[in-house]
């Protein structure tokens, strides 16, 4: 038989330690037989309930674990600034008009580089 009910006295702050019902019992007669002799026993009983085996926290630390899994796999990937254009092999060899404009590489959104025309101020 499990050890499930531990008795209060109802004089003192003595309690029994946990033990089967009928072993309580007798620890608190015996106790009230010692310190309160002329009182009857009485007091409370407290009765232990099932002991878990430890699940509460489990699901607490599963469930977080699956949080932070999740958040690893779906992360946005970062917005850097575009590559800079770096000379191409295959440049125009003939600017018309090279006083009018000046043209340059640039990068468009999209990450790819073209040839742009860029007018330079009048003088």
């Amino acid at each position: 038989m499990a050890a499930n009910h531990r008795y209060w006295c109802g004089e003192c702050p003595y309690r029994t330690p946990w033990l089967t019902e009928s072993e309580g019992a007798a620890w608190q007669a015996r106790h009230y037989a010692r310190r309160h002799v002329p009182t009857p026993p009485g007091g409370r009983v407290e009765v232990r309930g099932k002991r878990r085996e430890g699940g509460g926290c489990v699901w607490l630390v599963a469930v977080l674990f699956l949080v932070l899994l999740l958040a690893s796999t779906c992360r946005q990937e970062a917005r850097s600034a575009p590559q800079p254009c770096v000379a191409r092999e295959a440049q125009p060899t003939a600017l018309p008009n090279l006083a009018a404009s000046a043209r340059t590489w640039s990068t468009s959104s999209g990450g790819s580089c073209t040839w742009k025309s860029n007018p330079l101020p009048a003088t």
